[in-house]
């Protein structure tokens, strides 16, 4: 009986480590001599949105960066530790960070549609990364990301319209739409609804909340009842450490450490 149940108990194992898309180990960050990360470990489930919360400046984005190398572009950036996308490296020498780019999609915190019609907006990253083989391949493509961001019924009839002429939530479903195009495993989303309003965070929210199906999703997030409402799971960031990871409502309910209880009840941040 004992072997069964440590054979049961390995396959658990066995079972929660192939639901996790990306493993986070003792990664530190820093910005020239300051230490933007320390130590931080975080594993990531596969089609779950995570939540990060925490006050500003407590590295929430930095991690994020990290995660599809945003932080090279970044003069004095360095970045130690360990990173595994589905167990690769991704700071490894074999990787392309312009295909892991691709693979790992980024939404920010303010829409930042092309200059560019809504049909080129989304048909910019299959084209440079040769997705479509002709024409028709390109518009399918345009098309079913318009309708996964829930964008298609609104933008249909004016797809040769510029993509800066949508309202502000328009615009972010559309950048959501962008990244979509390129087929990503994993979507990085930077305060994402900072900048809407009530209704049309909603409707992202709604989005997102569809989107985990198929999709894992990262969000940056100062809102608490935003992390509350969307994720399975939470991680809170301080002072450039992670203070505390795990299932979203027992992290909002029945916090472990007393910082966590002190920022989501307002004590400080």
């Amino acid at each position: 009986m004992q072997i069964q149940q440590i054979d049961e108990q390995k396959a658990a194992r066995q079972g929660d480590a192939a639901e996790m898309i990306i493993r986070t180990r003792d990664v530190d960050v820093f910005y020239g001599d300051n230490q933007a990360l320390k130590h931080v470990s975080l594993n990531i489930p596969k089609h779950q949105i995570t939540s990060l919360i925490g006050p500003s400046g407590c590295g929430k984005s930095t991690y994020l960066r990290c995660i599809n190398r945003m932080n090279d572009t970044v003069d004095g950036c360095r970045v130690e530790g360990e990173i595994l996308l589905d167990g690769v490296d991704i700071y490894g020498p074999q990787v392309d960070e312009v295909l892991l780019r691709a693979r790992v999609g980024m939404v920010f915190q303010k829409p930042n549609p092309f200059p560019k019609s809504i049909y080129d907006n989304i048909a910019y990253g299959p084209r440079i990364h040769g997705l479509a083989a002709n024409k028709d391949e390109l518009d399918e493509i345009v098309l079913t990301s318009l309708e996964k961001a829930g964008l298609i019924k609104e933008v249909q009839d004016r797809l040769h319209s510029s993509g800066t002429g949508l309202s502000g939530g328009q615009q972010q479903r559309l950048c959501i739409a962008r990244a979509l195009a390129v087929r990503p495993d994993i979507i990085l989303m930077d305060e994402p609804c900072s900048a809407l309003d009530p209704i049309a965070t909603a409707k992202v929210e709604e989005l997102i909340d569809e989107l985990k199906e198929n999709y894992t999703i990262i969000i940056v997030t100062h809102s608490m009842q935003q992390a509350a409402r969307i994720s399975q799971k939470t991680a809170f960031f301080h002072l450039g450490e992670i203070v505390e990871a795990g299932d979203t409502e027992k992290l909002f309910t029945s916090p472990s450490d007393e910082r966590t209880q002190g920022y989501i009840t307002g004590r400080f941040g």
